[in-house]
């Protein structure tokens, strides 16, 4: 058994899961339900483990292949037409159109 992933989002752990599953390569969530019973912090995320540790390699590349980057925030602008504040992932303003001007 060898870990493969980790977050504190049981969605992402189980979609990943399912990759490996249509795979073919046996895995399991450790600590699924340590979040449900209210226990927090790192240690008590779900773990996504492959079952044998000869699967470990091909179940990092099939993760890494398919991974859904993370997204990057973006601070919020402020329009230098209107002076409209606009959300920091609008590339134009939302009340004139004016494309966000390069940092």
């Amino acid at each position: 058994m060898r870990q493969v992933f980790s977050s504190s989002d049981p969605t992402e752990v189980g979609y990943y899961k399912s990759m490996l599953d249509e795979a073919g390569i046996a895995s399991f969530i450790r600590n699924e339900n340590a979040n449900s019973i209210g226990l927090i912090g790192a240690a008590f995320f779900p773990i996504l483990c492959v079952t044998e540790d000869a699967d470990y390699d091909e179940a990092i590349r099939i993760l890494k292949t398919r991974m859904v980057p993370k997204t990057v925030e973006v601070a919020d602008w402020t329009c230098p037409s209107c002076s409209e504040k606009n959300p920091g992932n609008f590339e134009l303003c939302w009340n004139c159109a004016t494309p966000r001007p390069s940092a």
